[in-house]
């Protein structure tokens, strides 16, 4: 088990416990697999969804400077956003993602019970189970009728006055002079788990901080990351906040299907909160996982990932999907629920070109993932599915803190960092016979249409 940092609240400095951060359920495993049985039946009652505009919600505005960047004009999304009625067509329209969303005055399905904060020590215990292959029981989820209630919301955009200092520019350090030239110069880590690495590494600090320990290995062409916060349970104490405060980090919110069995109404009321950043870009990751490392039964693996579809497809917030050994299953769940020209991002794609094919001809607006296990031998399917699918549809990620590039010794780095993804966009210059600085541009292109950034 890694070191787990101390988490000081006094302090502003981030230091994080994650819940997952003495486990591996990454997307890469040679064990086989434990059958599920799909017709277990389950007690789980979910609510139907708002439209967007109908979230209830108490309206609060971030500081102003989150909402300015070089890549994206957050302030004129914002306003925007409030006047969106119900949904619009997605595809090219997810420029303008609408509808804020979280807690209402009232309290978004009041009558269940309020979930207390997660500890260190119970989310230890359940993640030896996981790596043991033992199955929990499965909590039932109890969604009341509350949540179907639309509320009309009238807001008007109010501009707020100066923010205080509070660290710098918040949403990239790039002068929007700059910003055409090194477009094309540059990348981001499309997917990280920065509260995880954090944890792992016992590091205490900003992300300009680490940054500057680790400047060897983040070379002049970083220009940002998205870090994925999916565990719901860990949103509470709001250190993802001081995350998304950080020059050149993004937020992406869901439920991972290792924490399905956990997602309950205040989870949900968690994630929809910090779903209303302004630099929040994405909701998951979220999907199924057939592993033997996932403990969540599979019906409630179903359940959870529809609703969140759901709830993603009324925000019209990009999709971050994780998948292992459900291929099938997850393309039947997302036909049913998700349009065919929505914007999604199939995250960490490890599998043979017949995998994912059925997933790209049926979305054209799905990007796929790679990440540095394309760098190791062994990964010789993924090359090959490499090859096969158009440059135009791939982007590139870490997954840190796993999956360390293969020709970074552990003594410059213990585990993977956002600025080690050049690793992986050197072997896609190399697999696809390209130039580095074409694919450099043709992915940092990608990122920027599905993401806007």
């Amino acid at each position: 088990m890694a070191l787990l940092a101390e988490t000081k609240h006094q302090e502003r400095e981030v230091v994080i416990e994650h819940p997952s951060s003495g486990s591996d359920w990454s997307d890469v495993d040679e064990v086989s697999t434990v059958r599920f049985s799909q017709e277990e039946p389950i007690s789980l009652k979910y609510s139907a969804v708002p439209e967007p505009s109908s979230f209830p919600t108490d309206y609060v505005m971030y500081p102003p400077h989150l909402y300015s960047s070089p890549w994206r004009d957050y302030a004129s999304y914002w306003a925007s956003s409030l006047k969106t009625p119900g949904h619009a067509s997605v595809g090219s329209s997810q420029d303008t993602p609408t509808a804020q969303v979280g807690t209402s005055s009232h309290g978004l399905l009041s009558d269940y019970p309020p979930t207390s904060t997660v500890s260190s020590q119970s989310t230890s215990r359940d993640l030896e189970a996981a790596d043991e292959g033992r199955s929990q029981n499965s909590r039932s989820l109890r969604f009341s009728r509350s949540s179907i209630e639309e509320v009309k919301e009238k807001r008007t955009f109010r501009e707020e006055s100066p923010p205080r200092p509070c660290g710098g520019q918040a949403s990239g350090s790039l002068p929007r002079s700059h910003w055409e030239s090194s477009l094309e110069e540059g990348f981001i880590d499309t997917h990280c788990h920065l509260d995880m690495l954090y944890s792992k590494l016992s590091f205490k600090g900003t992300f300009t901080k680490f940054r500057k320990i680790y400047s060897s290995s983040f070379p002049k062409e970083f220009q940002g990351c998205i870090s994925d916060f999916c565990d719901p349970r860990t949103l509470t104490d709001c250190l993802w906040e001081e995350l998304l405060k950080e020059d050149l980090v993004w937020g992406a919110f869901g439920c991972h299907p290792h924490f399905a069995r956990y997602y309950s109404e205040s989870q949900e009321r968690n994630l929809l909160q910090a779903l209303r950043h302004p630099k929040a870009v994405a909701f998951g990751e979220m999907g199924l996982d057939y592993s033997y490392k996932c403990t969540t039964p599979v019906p409630e693996q179903h359940k959870v990932f529809e609703r969140q579809l759901q709830l993603a497809v009324s925000l019209k917030k990009p999709l971050v999907i994780h998948c292992r050994e459900a291929d099938e299953d997850l393309l039947d769940i997302m036909k049913k629920f998700v349009p065919s020209d929505y914007k999604i991002h199939r995250h960490c794609f490890t599998g043979s070109y017949p995998v994912i094919e059925p997933l790209l001809k049926y979305f054209p607006n799905m990007s796929v993932g790679f990440t540095a296990v394309l760098t190791y031998s062994s990964a010789w399917e993924a090359r090959d599915a490499l090859k096969q699918i158009p440059l135009e549809r791939i982007i590139v990620e870490t997954d840190a803190p796993y999956f360390l590039p293969r020709q970074v010794p552990k003594s410059l780095c213990q585990y993977a960092h956002p600025g080690l993804a050049l690793h992986t966009v050197r072997e896609i210059a190399r697999v696809k016979d390209e130039p580095l600085s074409r694919t450099l541009a043709t992915l940092r292109e990608n990122t920027s249409r599905l993401y806007n950034l």
